[in-house]
């Protein structure tokens, strides 16, 4: 086996995830950023890749419990990048009648975890007011970077998971 093995790749995916939860949370009640419904979608999607992707460490060593798993994180990992590209493509490209929060009215009353966890989900912001950025990129732009380091560890371990599991099966 060359390189990581898959278990490294995934504990670092959490471990990322872990640093991007903390940026987040220093935004929001440090800095005082308001996170918008759409940022709200972004950090589920990025925990679910990151609890997933802890998962899929636990799993044994060349199972297709693993690769399934990773492959699944993967999917929720994309579908997070994909709402970090629409927010990002709103900010470049504002509508001129509606804030992008403005149509989730119900995400402030019925998001079960807005209700569970209001302190990491709610999502009161207006995801189309930049009040931060850091060397030009604004909140979802950073979003998207994480985004982009998520799916290629998750790649990478996808990859050496599939590796590990043909040397298991040649033996």
């Amino acid at each position: 086996m060359n390189g990581l093995s898959s278990r490294t790749l995934l504990v670092a995916a959490a471990a990322w995830v872990a640093a991007v939860f903390a940026a987040a949370l220093y935004l929001q009640h440090v800095v005082g950023l308001a996170p918008c419904p759409l940022c709200v979608l972004q950090r589920v999607g990025m925990l679910a890749g990151g609890l997933l992707a802890a998962a899929a460490a636990a799993a044994r060593t060349g199972s297709w419990t693993r690769i399934a798993v990773i492959g699944t994180a993967l999917v929720a990992t994309a579908a997070g990048g994909g709402v970090a590209i629409w927010h990002s493509w709103l900010l470049a490209n504002p509508p001129e009648q509606l804030g992008c929060g403005r149509p989730f009215q119900w995400f402030h009353e019925d998001f079960p975890l807005a209700v569970w966890l209001p302190r990491l989900f709610r999502g009161d912001g207006d995801c189309l007011r930049v009040e931060w950025s850091l060397l030009g990129l604004t909140v979802p732009h950073w979003s998207l970077l994480g985004f982009a380091a998520l799916l290629a560890l998750l790649g990478l371990a996808l990859r050496q998971a599939w590796r590990e599991r043909a040397a298991r099966a040649s033996h």
